[in-house]
């Protein structure tokens, strides 16, 4: 299920507004979805046609096929992803969305710092521990027993843009939160961005340490550790028990596979197996865990 508008619009009034052109059935948007798993009444972007769509809009530099012309509308533009996020931009500030609405949901048991800041949309399980000048931004929930430490940021937009043709870049909106597990720990001064179209996810007994950045759409498993300083790009997936270890950068989209090391200052460039240790710049295997 997507990102729910606060009143519907039909494709051919948003197409105009954009000066985009459109073609195929004039479909009534009622949300907003990864292509993934796009439905019906709902909008995306893809440079390849997805399959198995019906009532929906895509955003597309491919010419559709009649079948799917049918049912289905299309915004034809060579860079699909700049004309999403032009659509994005123009949905959310003419008329919103209303998926992250509904006011926070804090349990009795929970322990709030001062000077907090807590948006529509969170959820904060039974006793977990939210310290002083922490923000949760909307559509942040914090399941049982964990601790966002002070002046930690989390849910924020992520480091997202396209340039227009002259260069000047694009925010690409973020629709997504940030879902954190049980017993979790977050440092102090952790960022911890919110998904595109879909969540950043932390897992049960994740433990971070203090200035840690975590980008959009990451997934982090049961587990994993990770020290000081490091920096996880956008859509990098940790498996679980993982070690990162202090000044850690990784490049987007990075897996990382279950009980792996990544020693002090690596720079990882590729994806690392399981049970293995990398260490450098870039990073490169070292040995094998038994």
């Amino acid at each position: 299920m997507g990102y729910k508008l606060k009143k519907p619009v039909q494709l051919s009034y948003l197409a105009s507004r954009l000066s985009l052109q459109w073609t195929g059935f004039d479909v009534l948007i009622e949300g907003v979805a990864a292509s993934s798993n796009v439905e019906s009444s709902e909008i995306t972007f893809s440079k390849n046609m997805p399959d198995k769509i019906h009532g929906a809009v895509v955003i597309t530099p491919m010419q559709p096929n009649y079948d799917k012309a049918d049912s289905n509308g299309f915004i034809i533009a060579e860079n699909s992803r700049l004309a999403f996020i032009k659509a994005l931009t123009f949905l959310g500030n003419e008329i919103g969305f209303s998926t992250w609405d509904a006011p926070a949901e804090i349990d009795p048991s929970a322990k709030i710092g001062q000077n907090v800041v807590i948006e529509n949309g969170c959820v904060i399980g039974a006793n977990s521990i939210i310290e002083h000048n922490v923000v949760l931004h909307v559509g942040t929930r914090i399941g049982k027993n964990s601790r966002i430490r002070s002046c930690s940021s989390i849910g924020g937009d992520g480091f997202g843009f396209e340039r227009l043709d002259d260069g000047t870049p694009l925010r690409f909106p973020h629709l997504g939160g940030v879902l954190i597990g049980d017993a979790v720990e977050i440092g102090a001064l952790n960022s911890i961005a919110r998904g595109t179209l879909s969540d950043t996810i932390i897992r049960d007994h994740v433990k971070t340490d203090n200035l840690v950045h975590i980008a959009h759409n990451c997934f982090i498993d049961d587990g994993t550790l990770v020290a000081a300083c490091a920096e996880l790009s956008g859509g990098v997936r940790l498996g679980k028990r993982v070690w990162i270890g202090p000044n850690v950068a990784m490049m987007q989209k990075i897996t990382v596979g279950d009980d792996a090391l990544i020693g002090l200052g690596a720079v990882v460039t590729k994806n690392v197996p399981k049970s293995t240790v990398v260490a450098g710049n870039p990073a490169k295997k070292i040995r094998e865990l038994m």
